[in-house]
């Protein structure tokens, strides 16, 4: 979430530090700049705040001819790829449940476009890092709660525990119970730290 006044603040004063860090579309005239834009800066009723120049173009921004959004950092031509592929992982982990063809829709490109991508930018598929993402979660409930199997089948995104059960035994080689199990008697097992009692003469 972007903080609408310390965006202002950064158009206010054009700060370089914020280059394609954010955008603003200035409502009055439905043109959206960078932050270092020499235009005039409008008053803050009028700016409107986007993280990425495609949020502010489906608002129904135009790009600005003078500050050029399409050249700011990590937003040329040049990065489209590397930007598409970071961008999909973020929502990705903001949302792991998401499906991939919805996730091409938000990002609007294809779904093949997507996995192609993540594939040549981050050596893994949209798939692959849900499931990365999943198991993550699914490990952490699993060694820190007591939660039941199944409510952690479903806070971890999978369908059912018969999923949850089959997706932990491909990974990890264990059904969650035993990895459970695994975990907790490691933590009873493992030595004391401090000085250890003397034995008797």
């Amino acid at each position: 979430m972007l903080d609408a006044d310390a965006c202002y603040r950064a158009v206010k004063s054009h700060d370089p530090r914020f280059d394609g860090k954010f955008f603003v579309g200035v409502k009055s005239t439905r043109i959206y700049c960078r932050p270092i834009c020499p235009a005039r800066t409008p008053r803050a009723d009028r700016c409107s705040f986007f993280a990425t120049a495609i949020e502010a173009e489906r608002a129904g921004f135009m790009p600005c001819l003078r500050c050029r959004p399409d050249l700011a950092p990590g937003n040329a031509i040049v990065d489209a790829k590397a930007r598409l592929a970071r961008r999909a992982a973020q929502l990705i982990h903001k949302n792991w449940s998401i499906g991939v063809e919805e996730l091409a829709a938000r990002l609007g490109v294809t779904a093949r476009h997507l996995r192609r991508a993540m594939l040549d930018e981050l050596a893994v598929t949209p798939l692959q890092l849900k499931q990365s993402r999943r198991m993550a979660v699914a490990k952490h409930l699993l060694r820190q709660s007591k939660l039941p199997l199944i409510r952690i089948a479903f806070a971890s995104g999978f369908s059912s525990l018969r999923r949850f059960n089959a997706a932990l035994r491909q990974a990890l080689g264990q059904s969650p119970s035993e990895f459970r199990a695994a975990k907790q008697d490691a933590v009873l097992k493992a030595p004391r730290s401090g000085p250890q009692p003397q034995g008797q003469p």
